[in-house]
């Protein structure tokens, strides 16, 4: 498969806005996938992949490096709890049942909607086993809910017709680690 292009213009950079992060989850067996785009409020937040990296020097002092894995996550902070949201409704139940286990079962989408276009699809990742926690509720004026995202490396690589919760996700390659 050839790699596509980057539908910027040259030297344009590429906005924040164009890499998206979704959550998907399902309420029960058989029901239509729930999703929602994070960082809704959110200022700042990156994929932050915190590689396992060893490094030894042999005896004649030349360094190298192995990179066994990364562990990507990413948190949003402020995750203020918004009339509407999903996500926010789904975790703060999970917190109030204190059902852990179910913070384990998201299926999570990167999107990198500035590779691709509306006519051939975007870029997209397809993270499945994904674990989506709360960290703290509370707040001053406003109750703020921050999230981390822990990514399982379960990945499918694919397309996305269009830029919003309802895409359909198209597989262009089979499963990557998992």
């Amino acid at each position: 498969m050839a790699v596509q292009q980057f539908n910027l213009d040259a030297g344009q950079r590429a906005e924040r806005k164009l890499l998206i992060t979704v959550a998907e989850w399902t309420e029960g067996s058989g029901s239509t996938p729930t999703r929602e785009i994070l960082g809704t409020r959110t200022e700042d937040s990156s994929i932050e992949y915190n590689p396992d990296i060893e490094t030894t020097t042999d005896i004649l002092g030349i360094n190298y490096t192995d990179l066994n894995r990364t562990q990507p996550q990413q948190d949003f902070d402020p995750y203020l709890i918004l009339g509407g949201s999903k996500l926010g409704a789904k975790l703060n139940d999970i917190r109030r049942r204190n059902a852990l286990s179910e913070l384990s079962q998201f299926t999570v989408y990167i999107i990198t909607a500035f590779v691709g276009d509306a006519s051939g699809g975007y870029a997209a990742e397809k993270h499945t086993g994904c674990t989506i926690t709360y960290n703290s509720i509370g707040g001053d004026s406003n109750v703020n809910f921050p999230i981390s995202v822990y990514f399982s490396n379960n990945i499918t690589l694919g397309t996305v017709n269009k830029l919003a919760d309802d895409f359909e996700f198209t597989a262009t390659s089979g499963t990557i680690g998992g």
